[in-house]
């Protein structure tokens, strides 16, 4: 039996929106969660956004809100229990880079702490199952919003956020984490949400190297799915994860690494190597930490 489409209703985007998600309007939440049949044992469904006719992953949400909070200045005043209904991506990185440069006058606010006297508003619009659209319904436009969206891509308003916030001073890795050794092309799967990251794909019996980089390495490496001169059976993988305060930097510390391994090894980037078997590296990084 086909359903009914939901009621569409308005958000105007704030910090919220740019970081996790959202809530719906309390009056539709009694058809949401009739909808999509949320009770004790079955809280959320996957559902996809569509922005500017692409698809993206998002999650909605039955959420129980009660007095059981304990935290630092929670107000003293009882509420009832209720269940209220949310739409989230916190971990969508497509999903939230696409809404922050959808709605960038905002998004760039929401950083810089201030509350701005024209408002953003989009449509949250039901298209069916488990399909929704945002529909632009006031969009300020600035001279700087190319250039903002560039910051954004570049991931420069973490750096920016970051370096304004008050915390230890003490000097951070420019890597977040990174794998310890080679792992199997299998595994490529369990660190689909890494962010930033540059990546080595290792082909055993052809002895090819890969150097690529990636804003989400699930998006960018697949298992079975090869790279420019790579073929799609490669086996074995290694990945750097860089520090979102650093990001901006990914293009160049790819290239740099392109650049090393081909000064040792023969390559297709036309940069003469040692040409020498057996070579070992030898540095003991006496004084210096070194990653393992």
């Amino acid at each position: 039996m086909k359903k009914n489409l939901l009621n569409s209703f308005y958000v105007i985007p704030a910090k919220t929106f740019f970081y996790w998600g959202f809530s719906i309007p309390e009056k539709h939440y009694k058809e949401f969660i009739d909808y999509f049949g949320f009770k004790e044992g079955k809280l959320l469904n996957s559902i996809t956004i569509k922005i500017k006719n692409k698809k993206y992953a998002a999650k909605i949400r039955m959420a129980r809100i009660n007095n059981l909070g304990k935290n630092k200045g929670r107000s003293e005043r009882k509420y009832p229990e209720r269940n209220m209904v949310q739409v989230y991506y916190d971990t969508e990185y497509d999903t939230l880079k696409s809404l922050r440069k959808l709605f960038i006058y905002s998004y760039a606010s929401t950083i810089d702490k201030s509350k701005p006297q024209l408002k953003e508003v989009l449509e949250f619009i039901h298209t069916g199952e488990n399909n929704f659209r945002i529909k632009i319904i006031s969009q300020q436009k600035t001279d700087f919003d190319t250039m903002l969206r560039f910051m954004e891509d570049k991931n420069l308003f973490a750096f920016w956020k970051n370096a304004n916030e008050k915390k230890d001073k003490k000097q951070e890795n420019i890597f977040l984490s990174h794998s310890k050794k080679w792992l199997p092309s299998n595994e490529i799967v369990n660190y689909s949400n890494r962010n930033n990251v540059i990546y080595l794909l290792f082909h055993s019996d052809k002895k090819k190297l890969y150097v690529g980089k990636a804003n989400r390495l699930g998006t960018r490496v697949k298992k079975g799915k090869g790279r420019v001169g790579l073929d799609s059976d490669w086996d074995k993988f290694m990945f750097f994860e860089v520090h979102p305060d650093y990001s901006m930097f990914l293009e160049q510390i790819e290239s740099y690494t392109i650049r090393a391994f081909a000064y040792l090894m023969e390559n297709d980037v036309g940069i003469k190597n040692l040409a020498e078997e057996g070579v070992k590296l030898v540095n003991k990084q006496k004084g210096r930490k070194i990653i393992k």
